[in-house]
Parts: structure tokens; sequence; C-alpha cells
């Protein structure tokens, strides 16, 4: 029996020998994906020879085996009967997609808006609760975040009071003055200003108005009205006409001069007349700090731009106030008519009233500056003496302050024991 050879002994799925190796690709009996092993399986849908279930999922045959795939799990599913139950939670189920879908969309089209387009047409005086459901939740987020750090009045731009004096004229209130705060001597820094108000044109003369001597205490009481004034401005950081109502009714809870005929004996009393009304209201109390440089506002005021026209700060000041009490006026009258057509009794004479007769007190003020505003500059160094005295006493309670919050360990004093009665062995 003649001996086999190398081809019969060959074991079936072993490689070829070496010099059949480049005749492999022809070989029809060979895997058509890796080339090395016999074929043993062909697919279905392309009718190729492959040797595994790894080539059959390798990268040359992923996009025949996945459709193959995708094409039996329809089959699959298109021979299953689903019961009434399970085709209506189906479609539940797909009701929710598409309304989570036309959500997200409306929630795109929100986010594209800009807040100017969402605010379009909105009081930002009176429409608060609207305004609030024009933000999106992440600016709500924001807003609230803000506020309770205490951030907010620092995202807005402070006000340059049109009183700012220049470096040499702020000099004359400096040589009486000692430590400042920082919002001090960020104050006094500024020289660029906004022009003051225009001045009324119509001034009355004095003698149309009074028969006989002003009284001497009119210089004081202008210095209570400076006061006032300066401090609701500075509150409304300089945008008093945006509320004017509600700033004209401020100054007339501030200053005790325009509808009660108070008068004052001196600088110091009309100041602290004007800063003790302020504690005593919520909603205008502000800080020692604050209070104090709104003393120096008043001393920049009657010092005035320059030597030669030292009235025209207060001149502006009261022609200011003039305005603000007029547009206030006829603002309420207005506000009270149509209020009067939905609300039988809504009208409002009486502060209506109160401001005609305030208008009238800034031209009396106006006219008696005009003949007898001399008396007025001299005071400004009272008002700077104040101002001193209040720097230092704020100075020393900020230093009191500091030392007690560093025994303490914190910003509050330690627990006391509540031990009365010990007893003693």
């Amino acid at each position: 029996m003649a001996a086999p050879s190398s081809e019969e002994i060959r074991l079936e799925g072993s490689l070829p020998p070496p010099d059949q190796v480049f005749k492999s690709s022809e070989d029809p009996s060979l895997c058509k994906l890796c080339l090395k092993q016999y074929s043993r399986y062909t697919c279905p849908r392309c009718n190729v020879a492959y040797c595994s279930l790894a080539c059959y999922r390798s990268e040359k045959h992923v996009g025949c085996s996945e459709q193959f795939y995708k094409e039996h799990i329809i089959e699959e599913l298109k021979q299953q009967r689903g019961s009434h139950e399970e085709k209506q939670k189906v479609l539940e189920m797909l009701k929710r997609l598409e309304d989570q879908e036309e959500e997200e969309e409306g929630e795109d089209m929100t986010d594209k808006l800009t807040l100017e387009d969402r605010l379009q047409g909105l009081d930002l005086d009176r429409d608060a609760e609207a305004i609030w459901d024009q933000l999106t939740d992440q600016e709500r987020a924001e807003f609230q975040s803000v506020v309770e750090r205490g951030m907010l009045g620092d995202m807005l731009e402070m006000w340059t009071p049109w009183w700012s004096l220049s470096q040499k004229r702020a000099s004359l209130i400096e040589e009486v003055g000692t430590e400042q705060d920082t919002v001090t001597k960020e104050t006094e820094s500024r020289t660029n200003a906004s022009p003051p108000p225009p001045l009324l044109t119509k001034i009355p003369m004095l003698s149309s108005l009074l028969k006989g001597q002003p009284s001497e205490s009119i210089k004081y009481n202008i210095v209570n009205i400076l006061y006032c004034y300066a401090y609701v401005v500075r509150l409304h950081n300089g945008d008093h006409f945006t509320m004017p109502t509600q700033a004209a009714q401020e100054v007339l809870q501030l200053c005790p001069v325009f509808m009660e005929n108070f008068s004052f004996c001196d600088v110091g009393e009309a100041l602290h007349a004007a800063m003790a009304r302020s504690n005593q209201d919520p909603s205008l109390a502000n800080t020692p700090s604050f209070q104090s440089l709104v003393v120096k506002d008043v001393s920049c005021i009657l010092i005035g731009p320059s030597k030669e026209d030292s009235l025209r700060f207060v001149q502006a000041t009261l022609s200011d106030l003039h305005h603000l009490f007029s547009v206030a006026r006829k603002k309420e009258g207005k506000d009270s008519s149509s209020r009067g057509q939905m609300e039988e009794g809504a009208t409002s004479p009486e502060l209506r009233q109160k401001l005609f007769l305030c208008k009238k007190k800034c031209d009396f003020l106006l006219a008696w500056s005009a003949e007898h505003g001399d008396k007025l500059t001299p005071l400004a160094m009272d008002c700077s003496q104040e101002y001193a005295f209040l720097s230092r006493e704020l100075s020393q309670h900020e230093k009191a302050k500091s030392e007690l919050e560093k025994a303490w360990g914190g910003s509050k004093p330690p627990k006391k024991d509540k031990t009365l009665i010990q007893e003693l062995s």
C-alpha cells in the first residue's frame, strides 16, 4: 500500500501548506473574511463564506449582520399580538414623549428670546409678578442668590452726585476733616459728575412774597432741606425722577420745614433732626457712614462750584426740588383720575395740595437766596466740623467693635452660663 501524500494527512481546519498561501484568496473553501481558516458557514443575506461567529460580527461584515438582526427583531415584533392594555400603555408613553419634546422646544424658544424682549411692554415699577413670571428658572435662581448674598447693590453703577467738587474745592472741607471711610474717599475722588439741574427761570422778588425782614432761621432751615434732598437722591441713586411721587413724599417725611413750618436755631440741630427722622422710618433708615456722607454732601452744596458762583449748587437744589414737586403733583393727578374711573373716591387732593405748597416754599427760598445767599456759604464750615465729628465717632465705634469681636472670637459675644444658683460643697 502506497504511503499517503502530505495533502492526504493534513488535518481538517488546519492552515494550508506554505506553498499554497498565495493561492488562498482564490480557494472557495477558505473564509472570505479572515482568509485564515476554512469556511464552515454561509451568510443567508450576502452568501459570503465565513468560519466563525467572530468573523460574522467583524467590521468587514458588520453592515450585513446588523441589518440581519434588525430585520429579525422587526419580524418577531410583527408576529407578537399585544393586549388592549399593553397597546394603551404604549400610546400613553408615546404621548408623554411627544409632550416632553414640545415642552423642550418651548423652553428653547424662551431661552432664545432676550430678557429685553420678554419684559417689553411691562411696567418695571408695578408689574413685579409679571416680570418674575417672565424670568427663566436659572435667572430666578441667580437673582435669589444675589439677594441672599447682599450683592444686589454691587451690581448697580454708583451715581456720581452733580455737586461733587474738584480736588481743590474739596480740600477746603478736608482741612477740618479726619479719617474718612472708603465710601467717602471714593466719592471725593470723582470729577466726572453730571451737570447740576437747571435753575428755575422765573424767580419772584422777595419783596413780593414777604413784608418785613425775613427770619434768621431761614438759613438753617435751608441746611435741613439740603440734607433731606441729598439723602433721598442718594437713596434713589440719582434716579429720583423715576418715581417722583415716592421721592417727593420721602423728602416731606424727612424735612419738617415744608409742611410743619418748623424752624431751626443752628446747623447741628438742622442736621441731627433730619438724621433722627431717617432713623425712625425703617424704609428710609441707613448706616451711620451713609448719614455722615450726606453731611459731607451738604458742605459741598454750600461751598458751590467756585468762589465766584458759590450759590449755584444751593439754587440748583431748590430748583430741582421745585421740579420734583411739580412732576409728582402732575403724576398724582393723572393717577388719581385713572383710579377715579375705576373706583369712586380714590383721588388724592390732599397730597396734591401739599405738593403745591411745597413748590411755593421753594419759590420763596429761591427768592431769599437771591438776596441773602451770602449768609449760607459760612455755614459750610459748620457742616464740615459736624462731618469731622461724625467721622471720628464712627471711627471710634468701628475700633471698639473690632476689639470686642477679637475678644469674643466672632461677631457675637459668647453665651453666658445660665446657672443662677450653684450649690457649694
